[in-house]
């Protein structure tokens, strides 16, 4: 499953289907406080209602507490000095969040590291890109809520060091 971003931002931005529907909301009020949260939503159908799939709670950019369907993970780093990200997942498998140059790799933590969704940002006219594979569609709401965490906390790094 693609979702696109309308807005190359993971605090602030709406996730759309290949057919032009909005299928989340992901929404970061007053991200200039020492502590604030984002929240993802999922859009019903007829897109009148939404019910919330997680959040990540700020404390001075960086991320504090992540919620996922009300269950609390927790996001470390893979190794002392690594940019990736390992986390368990509500099904109780291990993934690990991996970047290269503006791109993420969401797997497996494990020998198979089989692929659960990859994150291409925005290039050109083309909008920034979630895909979700058949493996990472078990568990969206914890692909979308640790990626607004890792990309979140990645851009907020960049932006401190620049």
């Amino acid at each position: 499953m693609n979702f696109s971003l309308a807005q190359d931002s993971p605090f602030n931005t709406v996730l759309v289907s290949p057919e032009g529907r909005v299928l989340y909301r992901i929404e970061t009020p007053g991200f200039l406080s020492a502590s604030t949260t984002t929240t993802v939503k999922r859009v019903s159908m007829d897109g009148l209602s939404e019910a919330e799939v997680g959040r990540v709670v700020w404390h001075a950019g960086r991320p504090g507490t992540v919620v996922v369907h009300g269950h609390e993970l927790y996001i470390n780093r893979s190794k002392f000095f690594s940019s990736s990200r390992t986390f368990t997942a509500l099904n109780g498998q291990s993934y690990k969040w991996s970047f290269e140059n503006e791109s993420s790799l969401m797997a497996s933590n494990d020998s198979k590291q089989a692929p659960a969704a990859t994150y291409l940002p925005c290039a050109g006219l083309n909008p920034g890109l979630i895909h979700i594979t058949p493996h990472g569609l078990t568990i969206t709401g914890d692909v979308l809520v640790t990626f607004v965490c890792v990309e979140g906390e990645r851009r907020n790094t960049h932006k401190r060091k620049t």
